[in-house]
């Protein structure tokens, strides 16, 4: 099987390389006590991007003659509150024809674009862009305030931006240590405090860098969190971490070409009960990774290679879909069943006690096409988490990809899927590669916005019309310098089921979803318990707390 990828992603590879020529824990728990809502009526998603103030095109230049150097993976959205007014607001980057777009959240799905008068519009001079991919907001420096990370490729630098805390953002990129970074993509970044020392670290993913297989150096993919109140500072730490070699080589890699980074989407996620993360890396041509945290600064990878099979791992998500209190990890990846070649698609990890077992088959969402940015969310407010994802590739030489429809397997509760997107209004045909999974509107359920790579009509916003399933959003508030409480994690239960959340701040492939976490509780009234286990260890117990509402909760020692 595994030759039969590396052939599948030779003609892959081939095709590209013609197009830059030519252009330039177990079963987890029931959940009886919910009583579900009815089942979501047809179009139970509404495409509203028309009224939202949400318009761009997608443009760029591209440097026609290395394999690697493509422009496929240029742009993307992060989310978050920038402003601090309570509700998700979007940054979008777009390609270097063009400024970069801050998509203000003016409540009811309506946006103001303000790049230009916060100073986020251009990032090589003040009318021209670099090539950029994968944003993600974070407070880098703990003063309780978005800052903005943006990834360079194509040989262009990464960016840094301050937020200045009244709405305007600053260029810090210069002295921050990621101004000479050697690697010449970045696609996707994540953060998460893997030293536990109270400050976030990045975490970043380089499709596409050449290295020495037999000597990688610094692979630049972990970087330890150093700043101050007067600098945002970061120090390369992925050799003293232990992710340098080994994340280039992989014992029995089965790669087209050896020594080469193949990392999509990264995520900081407690994979174990301790409360140090570890991370999982989704990546490409079956080098898809798992770190395990020591808990000592270093990291051992923890891959099993007869289970991590993903063939062409892209995008990533993580959750507890089967309510048995830990993380499991979903991967987007590429479905082909003619012969002779074959792919095996979408995978689902299972989290068993600190260790992933492959269940995609009983699941059922492996025939997801091309798939790309990945969330775990529940769509329907029944307790449930599902999975999304958006989907696309231009050009027609493995099989038809070109009108791929993005996927939304709803789960049935039992461990088991349904792909439903069609029935819900989401089967969109565009060539998606981002996507925000978040409550946009504030009406208790989520809503989806794609990032597309296709020309003029860049974006699609579903505002999600469920009428049924009760909710609790939930934003939490950390000790400084962690303010987003990044490896917290809420437990919330109803009857004799538990749904856990833990916050994380990343990427699911070029794209951020937000920080807050969001509860459908089906036909509860009320939460019976609510616990929040904060990054430090402290326990927050809430006691009963009524749905449908969205609350703040502070760390205790604020």
């Amino acid at each position: 099987m595994k030759s039969r990828y590396r052939h599948t992603r030779f003609l892959i590879l081939l095709g590209i390389a013609s197009v830059v020529a030519s252009c330039g824990g177990g079963g987890g728990q029931k959940s009886p006590d919910i009583t579900p809502p009815p089942p979501a009526p047809q179009s139970q998603f509404a495409e509203v991007t028309a009224s939202s103030g949400i318009s761009f095109s997608v443009e760029f230049s591209d440097t026609p003659g290395d394999l690697f150097d493509i422009p496929f993976f240029v742009g993307g959205v992060a989310s978050g509150d920038y402003d601090n007014d309570g509700d998700i607001d979007l940054f979008v980057l777009r390609g270097d024809m063009g400024p970069n777009l801050l998509y203000r959240n003016d409540g009811d799905n309506a946006f103001s674009e303000v790049a230009a008068a916060v100073g986020l519009a251009f990032t090589k001079s003040a009318t021209e862009n670099y090539r950029h991919s994968g944003p993600a907001f974070a407070d880098m420096d703990g003063d309780g305030d978005l800052d903005l990370f943006l990834g360079g490729v194509q040989g262009d630098p990464c960016r840094l931006f301050a937020n200045n805390g009244d709405g305007t953002f600053t260029d810090v990129t210069s002295g921050s240590g990621l101004d000479v970074m050697g690697a010449t993509q970045t696609v996707s970044a994540a953060f998460g405090d893997y030293d536990m020392d109270g400050d976030v670290d990045l975490l970043l993913a380089h499709w596409g860098v050449l290295r020495s297989e037999l000597d990688p150096g610094d692979t630049e993919h972990l970087w330890r969190n150093e700043s101050t109140a007067a600098q945002i500072r970061f120090v390369s730490a992925s050799v003293e971490a232990g992710i340098s070699p080994s994340i280039i080589t992989l014992p029995d890699p089965e790669v087209l070409i050896d020594g080469v980074d193949y990392s999509f989407a990264p995520s900081f996620v407690r994979i174990d009960d301790d409360l140090y993360p570890d991370i999982v890396m989704s990546a490409d041509v079956n080098s898809s990774m798992v770190f395990m945290n020591n808990t000592d600064g270093t990291f051992t990878n923890a891959t099993d290679v007869d289970v991590i099979l993903d063939a062409n791992g892209m995008g990533s998500a993580v959750g507890d879909y089967d309510n048995d209190g830990d993380n499991d990890w979903f991967v987007t990846s590429i479905y082909r069943d003619s012969s002779p070649l074959v792919e095996n698609g979408n995978r689902l990890y299972r989290n068993d006690g600190g260790t992933f077992v492959d269940v995609t088959d009983t699941a059922g969402i492996a025939d997801g096409g091309w798939g790309w940015a990945a969330c775990m969310a529940d769509l329907n407010n029944d307790g449930n988490l599902d999975l999304y994802h958006t989907n696309g590739w231009q050009f027609d030489f493995i099989g038809d990809y070109t009108a791929d429809t993005s996927r939304a397997f709803i789960s049935n509760g039992d461990g088991t899927f349904s792909d439903q997107a069609n029935s819900l209004g989401l089967a969109d045909k565009g060539q998606g590669r981002g996507a925000v999974c978040a409550d946009f509107d504030r009406d208790g359920d989520i809503d989806i916005f794609l990032w597309r790579n296709e020309g003029p009509n860049g974006a699609r916003l579903f505002r999600n019309n469920v009428s049924t399933g009760n909710y609790l959003t939930i934003k939490l508030r950390g000790l400084p310098p962690n303010t987003a409480a990044a490896g917290a994690r809420i437990r919330a239960s109803i009857g004799g089921l538990t749904q856990m959340r833990e916050i994380t701040i990343g990427s699911n492939f070029i794209s951020q979803g937000p920080m807050e976490q969001h509860f459908g509780i089906g036909n509860a009234p009320q939460i019976d318990s609510l616990v929040v286990e904060w990054p430090d260890g402290v326990l927050s117990d809430l006691g009963i707390v009524l749905a449908n509402q969205r609350i703040v909760v502070d760390h205790p020692g604020l």
